[in-house]
């Protein structure tokens, strides 16, 4: 690594804050001017550029549906379906991920079309071939629930609007001697598949049916749907590729129905739907509406079932009834000041709502896949291997088993990257919601099915899920700190009271919530859970080079075998903590399961190391021996040396998508208990040296000290952005980090880096979010910025104080009640707390209580443009100890360590 004196630096020791932001596109995003309260300052072009891989379509808060414009291209930046600097359109498509790392959806992709142009794309596959347009974005617009573009092509205006579960369409064609919209079902991008899809023509009704199936990312996704026109279809031409000729073949002029084959003839079936324009134009308003489950007929079920949302509204009906959703979520928390980040702030705030999508449809009904894949349902596939054959049930949202659906199953859960502000800002906004939520959660760990070889297997809680499907993506057990939060807030059992559940039926789901997340977190239990044997063994996971030296990029990205093994460590431990709380808060803490995993909850000090050649007192990665892996390290199960000595800046080397310096302060929930280790290390070298003093040192080091990136043995993750010193606040693993300096009595610090921090990574561009905004999760860290406290440890109810950004900021928390922020003299400049005051008291704490919020009040601060060093620093205005438990493995660690 390399020091360098940066700015941050300054800000740090000098009190000064300079930094301009990390991306280095100055287009402005579209400024949208709708009269409305707040939802006008929602600029969904922002995050849709550079890394945030967010999209810019119509949606509900939640919705099942996404509908949203498609560049028709592949790659990474196209995850979401949409790149901004993409001037290319194949159409709009009906699902999308906001944010994500990885790819899926797009499902039903539309395009209006006529005979002006013959414009088309082929981007990897001769199956896309998709009819695109040209389109610039001054002709195009976007706020919270509406979507419009110019296409270039065609000379046709597309608008899109949502409900829930319904995807609303309006294209003006203009006088062509023929128009259409194409409904395509074999458009696939990224990590995506069509393996199966059906169209049928209901002429009767004038609409259109059918059903898209995939294979991808989600190993089983079934999407239904049906299709209806305001305006009288004149023909359909069915279309399907060939995948003897390699291109798209019309079927015969009179074909109503097509597809509905795996892997078949018609798997990428498409329907031209024409309409009438050639004496003059026409407005036609299509209405899609999905389900998981089923087409259903006549409103009863399925995709019919959902239509009824929209039951003789327009296309204005809906995109006002979407605006006032919008309102009445956006509308929980109001500003004023900076008006600039009045648009970042609302347009982050938008973003935290586009996961935790709803799943079920109205009936309650939803599809929950257990194992196998869409693509090869009868478990054979073309390259002659034999796999699990496809098991999956539709079941209903029934929490309290009494036969009837009550709540509504959301899924999309990215939890490892969420649960760290997202489910905490639901936490506070939408407590029904997020109690909701966690229903669905349990709803995956109670699945039951028999396996192929005749056994009974179970679920698990989700890691991460989306339309069913456990992905397996990521690590930890990620659930726990989300359902701790509405078992120990009350929001859980205030909700299932409003659902009408007696005293029985809700301490039955309590304890069936806590069994949920033992079954899980023991290895005689866990379904799948990774190296938990390991874990509850040892009190770490073991790291091995691989079996033999790595032959492709993948595996070379890593020497390791498994790059993320100290994480695992470090990550279970925390959820281990929300575990023992949650059997605290539902069976008492004399029940013995609440010691067994509060003494869990110290096994990250497992993975501290006290020795090493040149860097000691950090986390490492341990061997199967149990010794750390440091300077002159041979595996003991390979016999090979990894040619190279640990330096905290190595990425790859044992933390998950990140180094030693960005994992040095994962320990959400026993910070206290980090500090005291690392100040016993400190007492070894310094026996004179004071409590924090080390810590605080490591702090400030990593703010100013940057990676070398021209170093020849370091691979730099693309997550890797936002950079201020070693912190990244493109990513998720140390985004609590700048709130830290609380804990040792030095906020004015944490309100310089929280600053510095904000300014390298937010703009009001379309490349305003750094790195991946992974469904609201960096967008939810700026709301919580913003209001002046975040949460470290997500589900504790304690939020450490930091930097307020407006002049006032008013939480709507429930019971007619308000929590207001006011900040005096706040700017861009004056980010440093002089003085604060608690509903009329004076207030020197660096933290503040999920009591104290939502029983309303006012906190004021006043706000000055040098640090106040003295306030909150006295060791009983710190955060409080939240650490629990006894390290039962100190006597297993090697030599030196200790």
């Amino acid at each position: 690594m390399k020091l360098k004196r940066s700015l941050l630096a300054c800000a740090v020791l000098a009190g000064l804050v300079g930094i301009s932001g990390c991306q280095n596109d100055s287009d402005t995003a579209v400024d949208n001017n709708k009269e409305t309260s707040v939802s006008r300052y929602v600029n969904p072009f922002i995050g849709t550029g550079n890394l945030g891989n967010t999209y810019p379509g119509a949606t509900t808060p939640h919705g099942m549906v996404q509908l949203s414009p498609n560049n028709g291209a592949n790659g990474w930046e196209y995850i979401s379906g949409y790149y901004y600097h993409d001037n290319r359109l194949a159409g709009f498509s009906h699902t999308h991920l906001s944010g994500a790392g990885a790819g899926d959806l797009n499902d039903i992709l539309v395009m209006p079309i006529n005979s002006r142009s013959n414009f088309m794309l082929n981007e990897g596959s001769a199956s896309l071939n998709l009819e695109a347009s040209r389109y610039s974005h001054k002709d195009e617009e976007a706020t919270a629930g509406y979507y419009k573009v110019d296409l270039k092509d065609y000379g046709i205006k597309a608008e899109l609007t949502a409900s829930d579960r319904v995807g609303v369409h309006r294209y003006t064609f203009p006088q062509d001697k023929k128009s259409e919209i194409v409904v395509n079902l074999g458009f696939k991008v990224n990590w995506d598949y069509t393996s199966d899809s059906y169209l049928k023509w209901d002429k009767t009704n004038n609409r259109i049916e059918g059903h898209r199936f995939s294979d991808g990312w989600a190993p089983s996704q079934k999407e239904f749907f049906v299709m209806e026109f305001d305006q009288p279809i004149k023909n359909i031409r069915f279309a399907y590729f060939d995948k003897d000729q390699n291109r798209y073949l019309d079927l015969p002029e009179g074909t109503t129905e097509i597809g509905n084959e795996t892997r078949g003839k018609y798997q990428y079936a498409r329907a031209y739907v024409e309409f009438d324009t050639a004496d003059q134009g026409l407005a036609v308003e299509a209405k899609v509406a999905l389900s998981n489950v089923e087409i259903g007929r006549d409103g009863n079920a399925g995709a019919s079932l959902n239509m009824t949302e929209v039951a003789n509204m327009s296309f204005d009906d809906v995109r006002q009834a979407a605006t006032q959703k919008w309102e009445e979520e956006l509308g929980k928390i109001r500003v004023s000041g900076d008006e600039e980040y009045k648009q970042t702030f609302y347009t982050a705030l938008y973003h935290t709502y586009l996961g935790q999508t709803i799943h079920s449809d109205l009936d309650g009904r939803y599809r929950q896949v257990h194992q196998g894949r869409n693509a090869y349902p009868d478990g054979n596939t073309p390259w002659g291997e034999q796999i699990d054959t496809l098991k999956e049930s539709v079941r209903t949202a029934d929490a309290n088993r009494d036969g009837k659906a009550d709540f509504t199953r959301y899924d999309t859960f990215s939890l490892w990257d969420t649960y760290r502000a997202v489910q905490p800002l639901s936490s506070l906004l939408e407590p029904d919601r997020l109690a909701d939520v966690v229903l669905s959660m349990i709803s995956y760990a109670e699945e039951e099915w028999m396996d192929d070889q005749g056994n009974l297997r179970k679920g698990r809680l989700p890691e991460w899920t989306f339309k069913g499907n456990e992905t397996g993506m990521m690590m930890g057990m990620h659930s726990t700190p989300v359902i701790h939060d509405v078992l120990s807030k009350g929001s859980l059992d205030r909700r299932m009271i409003a659902l009408g559940f007696s005293d029985a039926e809700r301490q039955e789901i309590k304890e069936r919530l806590v069994t949920a997340m033992i079954t899980d977190a023991r290895a005689s239990t866990s379904q799948g859970v990774a190296w938990i044997k390991e874990y509850e063994q040892q009190g770490y996971v073991p790291a091995q080079l691989h079996d033999t030296p790595p032959t492709n990029d993948w595996e070379s990205h890593s020497p390791f075998k498994d790059a993320w093994t100290s994480s695992y460590s470090l990550e279970y431990s925390m959820d281990d903590w929300a575990i023992a709380q949650s059997i605290k808060a539902v069976f008492g803490e004399s029940d013995p399961r609440y010691q067994e995993f509060a003494d869990r909850s110290k096994n990250w000090q497992a993975q501290f190391d006290f020795g090493g050649k040149q860097y000691k007192g950090w986390f490492k990665a341990r061997d199967y021996d149990g010794n750390f892996i440091d300077a002159g390290w041979v595996d003991p199960k390979t016999s090979r040396a990894v040619g190279k000595d640990w330096r905290p800046d190595m990425f790859n080397w044992s933390f998950a998508e990140s180094n030693g310096w960005q994992y040095a302060f994962s320990v959400q929930h026993d910070i206290h208990g980090l500090v005291d280790l690392m100040t016993r290390f400190d007492q070894t070298r310094n026996p004179q040296a004071k409590r924090g003093e080390l810590f605080a040192k490591r702090l400030d080091e990593y703010w100013t000290t940057y990676p070398d990136r021209n170093a020849g043995d370091n691979q730099f993750p693309v997550f890797n952005t936002g950079n201020v010193g070693q912190h990244v606040q493109g990513n998720e693993p140390d985004i609590h980090v700048p709130y830290l300096y609380n804990y040792v009595g030095q906020p004015w610090k944490g309100q310089a880096a929280i600053a510095a921090a904000t300014n390298v990574c937010y703009k009001n561009t379309p490349d305003g979010i750094c790195g991946n905004d992974d469904f609201g999760t960096l967008s939810a860290w700026f709301v919580f910025r913003a209001l002046g406290f975040f949460p470290v440890n997500a589900s504790s109810g304690i939020y450490e104080i930091g930097t307020p950004m407006f002049d006032t900021a008013s939480l709507d928390v429930g019971a007619g009640k308000q929590f207001t922020v006011t900040a005096q003299n706040v700017s861009r400049d004056n980010i440093y707390i002089q003085s604060a005051r608690l509903n009329g008291s004076e207030f020197n704490r660096s933290y503040l209580t999920h009591e104290e919020i939502l029983s309303g009040g006012k906190l004021e601060f006043v706000m000055g443009d040098s640090p106040n060093q003295n306030w909150a620093s006295q060791p009983e205005d710190l955060p409080p100890a939240q650490g629990i438990g006894t390290f039962l493995h100190e006597g297993d660690l090697p030599a030196g360590s200790r």
